[in-house]
Formats: C-alpha cells, structure tokens, sequence
C-alpha cells in the first residue's frame, strides 16, 4: 500500500487492515522476521579519494575509478561515481535505495536551497536574504546523481524536487530576475540549475513525471504530531504541512554538511525546516521559532513525513556562523548516505568534529521513536573510515538563551 493511499483509508479501516493482516500471518513468522532483520543502521561514507577499502570479514570493497583528493575539482562523472558509491555502500542486507523506492512511487527529493545566488540583502522584493556562500545549499550534481540512480534502476514513477526556502521567493512573485530554481549558482554545479535539471530528465525519461514543488506556498493543512509534540511552546503540537509532504510516498532528504547556531549542525533532519511554509511561518520562517527550540521544533516537522533514504555532503560546506561575517567555505568531497537519517547524522556531525552530546535533538528524536545509538561504534560504516573522513569545522556559536 502507497503512502497516499493509506492517508485516503479511515482510522477503523486503517486498524481493522492492519488487524487481519496480523491473523494471516503465521505464529512463528514474526519471530522469524525479528531474529533475521538486520538492525544495524549501515551507512556509506565516500570521500573523492577512495581507493578501496575491506570488509569486516575480508571482502574488498571496490575504489573509485579516479580517485581524486579531497580539496580537487572533480567531473561530472567523477561526482556521479562518488554519489552511487555512497548510495551502495549505504545498504544494508535487506536492500538499501533500491528497494526502499518501488517502481509506482512518488518520490519527493528534499534538497537545502536556503539562500540563492544572485540574491543579497540588498534585495528587497520580500525575502529575507543572506549573502549566498559556496557550501550554503545542497550541490545539485548530489541531487542529479540520486535521479540517475533511481531513474536507471525504474525506481518511482514520479520524481518532485520540494523545498520552501525561508529567504527567496519564487520569480512570479518576488519579480526579481533568479531565484533558487532558476539561478546557475554561477556556474558552481556544473552549470546546473534546477529548472534545467528537470527539463532535461523529463525528456530523457519521458515514462517518469518529473516537477517541482514550492512548499512555501502549495496547499497546506494544519495536522497535529502524532504522539506527543516535542515543541515545548506548542503544546497543541500542530503544524502547517504541504500536501506534497503528507501524500508523497517516499521523501529523500539531501543536505550538505553545515554548522548551524541553535542546533550545531544542519544536516539531513535539520533539512526539514524547509517543509514549514514560509505563507504561514513568514520569512525568515520566524514563526516556527516562537513554538519551541529549533531542536524541538525540528523534531516535530521531521515526525510527519520521516526520511526513507537521506543523503548528506556533496563538495562544499559551511563552518562557522551561518549567516555572519564569520561564515566560512569548506571544500571536502564527501558524500555520506543510508537508510536511517539519524545514523547519517551522527556520522556526519562526527565528520565534522562534534561529540555526540552536543547534538541535542537526538534524544529527542529518540524518545519520538525514530531511533538512536548511544555510541557512534553501533553504526555501520563502509567505504572510508571515520578518521580517513573526518575534517574538523569550526563549530557556531550558540545563540544567547
């Protein structure tokens, strides 16, 4: 059953479903099922220089064709081959991308697209701009190497680029002459621009819809969290949720690797803020802030529709201040992904230099039951080692209580 199906259902049909699929099942399946899954999270970790590597029990793991450092400029194809490495290495043994995204799927890409190139704070058409930096938004050759790898393996029937960013407004509205789907970020992704990128897999494909989503301003519905709301200040625990976010069958989280002031880093969960639109939480999204801390609130947005892949990385980042004068680029070719957000997280936060008790949304994330390791040696990881991966980023400061 697809997710947009299930929605459709009512709570007794939900229930009595779920009901008589449990008497079909045999007495003895779902022991079976429990001491056979594999519950380690796994999690691929690939830097631009892999050249191989080994299994716990011996088994080589093959290295990039042209493995390249760290701070290179890499090709098209160099990238593409770096994003389908991770995306291999972070299966586990019931299947990894593959087989989490079904043939009939609509599939929503959730990419950061937080500022826009072209687009400062002498801009005045509504948005609230920041100065755009290298490492800021998610690399688009990330976004275009995970459809190739979903398109060539007929995973989805529909495939929607989705963000709501809290600075740009799209063009129709903000009549400025770019915004974050239609600018070339100079030339930065290979001169890709999301528009453009959705054109030419659309005619290359023409089987599979390909479209864009606004979530700013698409229709949303005020929903409460299910359970209990982790946003100390909204104890209602309701939100503004775009239709896109609630009907897609499965949601892929793409983010870079970034600092951030109130929830130290800005990774695959951080990436939800953009699913809140800015019609109904303003711009900078200043709404969202008034119901809770970030960690709480981020907690909540990501309960609503949880990542079923997440990918994190790409060839910049950001350290420092996002934002400030101190905000700075990293290049670190790195691209890390699996099937458990919160393990990806967890890795890349350790990438970047934190201790996991600096990351205060995941025992809150924890408690919420989407998962949660107490030591980073519970994960998986394959490809390059953590210390092979690792490039310290000068961390924010925290934002005065």
């Amino acid at each position: 059953m697809q997710r947009r199906e299930f929605l459709g259902l009512g709570a007794a049909a939900i229930a009595g479903a779920a009901q008589q699929a449990q008497q079909k099942k045999p007495a003895d399946e779902s022991v079976t099922a429990t001491a056979t899954q594999d519950q380690t999270p796994r999690v691929g970790v690939v830097l631009s220089s892999y050249a191989g590597s080994e299994e716990h029990d011996g088994t080589k793991l093959k290295g990039l064709a042209e493995p390249r450092p760290v701070d290179a400029d890499l090709t098209a194809a160099q990238f593409d081959a770096l994003v389908r490495h991770a995306i291999e290495f972070g299966s586990t043994l019931t299947g990894g991308l593959h087989t989490v995204v079904g043939p009939d799927d609509w599939v929503v890409i959730k990419p950061n697209i937080v500022s826009c190139h072209g687009l400062g704070p002498e801009i005045k058409d509504g948005g609230a701009h920041t100065k755009y930096i290298p490492g800021s938004v998610t690399d688009l050759r990330l976004v275009r190497g995970l459809i190739n790898y979903l398109v060539e393996r007929k995973c989805g029937a529909r495939i929607t680029i989705a963000e709501g960013s809290g600075e740009w407004l799209p063009m129709e509205r903000s009549k400025s002459p770019t915004d974050g789907w239609t600018t070339t970020w100079g030339g930065a992704f290979d001169g890709l621009s999301y528009k453009s990128m959705i054109a030419d897999f659309s005619k290359r494909y023409p089987s599979v819809r390909f479209d864009i989503a606004d979530l700013n301003f698409e229709d949303a519905i005020e929903m409460p969290v299910q359970g209990t709301p982790a946003a100390s200040k909204n104890p209602g625990g309701s939100y503004f949720i775009p239709k896109t976010i609630q009907q897609c069958d499965k949601l892929i989280s793409v983010s870079p690797l970034k600092t951030n002031t109130a929830t130290a880093v800005s990774l695959a969960m951080k990436n939800y803020f953009g699913i809140a639109p800015g019609s109904k939480y303003g711009f900078p999204k200043s709404g969202l802030h008034k119901l809770g801390d970030p960690n709480e609130v981020m907690v909540d947005l990501y309960s609503f529709h949880p990542a079923d892949y997440a990918i994190i990385g790409g060839s910049w980042g950001v350290e420092g201040d996002p934002g400030g004068p101190d905000a700075a680029s990293v290049h670190h070719n790195l691209v890390i992904a699996g099937t458990s957000a919160i393990a990806v997280d967890m890795v890349g936060a350790a990438v970047m230099g934190f201790e996991l008790p600096e990351l205060k949304f995941l025992p809150l994330a924890e408690k919420a039951g989407f998962g949660g390791w107490e030591m980073l040696e519970l994960i998986w990881t394959r490809g390059n080692e953590l210390d092979q991966a690792k490039r310290p980023f000068r961390k924010a400061k925290p934002k005065a209580a």
